[in-house]
């Protein structure tokens, strides 16, 4: 069938207005997180820094707590994280297609359990089901945001079909211990494949309670640098290497910043929240002081060899703001 220019054009234009564009990326979704409501016209920042904006090549400042600070929560808005049950977090590339799009900007354009509506897995840097590389919860029992440092954090909880479905199932380990005063501060991170789209990270803190928490529930182990362990064929390691991994408590990933970075992969070689790291899906329950892979945290590890697999990234690939969003 030959179409005329005409018709051709028509089309095109139906297409473009019935179905608008939804903004890409994805972020953390609830009313106790920072930054809740800035949009992209927000007049305090000279960039668009809405909480689905990815995180890279940036100064401590503009990325810790993605620079939300100056907007809080309200202190009634609490995520409950229930002790040894699932933790339902909402992801999406837009607050319209979440439980909250009342207060978006475009109102409501949900799709089910599908975080980008009228959009492909490549709007939230993904080729498919099996390109996903899993993201993470992490938690500090401690309420005063001031006075937490990344090395606080203390990753609790890994999905590792994140970030494939808006409504994400996060286990808490049964013994994580109750907030001092009710309150802790949290965080959700996310690293995406370098199969689609610019490298980055992602980062959306928000206030969090530990529910049904036991009385003599132990204490958080202090977390250390997670270290590159499992198989990864990509890059030549067909096999795992389990003395290299860190044992226990790790920190999130800190990766591809100008500032602030626990790590230091190259940019075609990114840290993940999976096996490649030790993170195992679900909860993780090594992160107490009880825990009997204490001992084994301050083992002998295998001596790191990034050279074995890196292109290192430098100066010639630091991409403009602008480029890598």
């Amino acid at each position: 069938m030959i179409y005329s220019v005409s018709h051709l054009f028509f089309v095109v234009v139906v297409v473009v207005v019935v179905v608008p564009s939804v903004h890409a990326h994805i972020a953390f979704w609830h009313p106790s997180m920072w930054g809740f409501n800035v949009t992209d016209k927000d007049p305090a920042y000279s960039y668009d820094n809405r909480p689905v904006v990815p995180l890279a090549r940036m100064t401590f400042d503009e990325w810790w707590f993605h620079n939300h600070l100056p907007y809080p929560p309200h202190p009634n808005d609490v995520f409950e994280l229930p002790a040894g049950k699932a933790a339902i977090a909402e992801l999406g590339c837009n607050k319209g297609a979440t439980t909250w799009w009342n207060s978006s900007e475009g109102g409501d354009v949900r799709q089910g359990d599908w975080p980008c509506p009228r959009s492909t897995s490549v709007q939230f840097h993904t080729t498919g089901i099996n390109d996903v590389k899993g993201c993470a919860l992490a938690i500090v029992h401690e309420s005063d945001v001031s006075k937490i440092q990344p090395e606080d954090f203390t990753v609790f909880s890994v999905n590792q079909t994140c970030v494939w479905h808006r409504f994400t199932e996060f286990q808490v380990p049964a013994d994580m211990p109750a907030c001092p005063g009710g309150k802790c501060t949290c965080a959700w991170f996310w690293i995406h494949s370098p199969d689609s789209g610019s490298e980055q990270m992602y980062m959306n803190a928000f206030q969090c309670t530990v529910t049904g928490s036991k009385p003599d529930a132990p204490a958080l182990m202090k977390p250390q640098v997670a270290r590159r362990c499992g198989a990864d064929p990509e890059h030549g390691i067909p096999q795992p290497t389990p003395s290299n991994c860190t044992r226990g408590a790790k920190q999130p990933l800190y990766w591809l910043q100008d500032e602030g970075n626990n790590m230091f992969e190259d940019y075609m070689g990114p840290p993940f929240y999976n096996d490649l790291y030790d993170f195992k899906d679900g909860a993780q329950n090594d992160i107490f002081v009880t825990s009997t892979n204490n001992a084994g945290q301050n083992q002998k590890r295998d001596t790191y060899q990034p050279s074995r697999f890196s292109r290192f990234w430098g100066n010639e690939l630091h991409a403009s703001r602008e480029a890598t969003i």
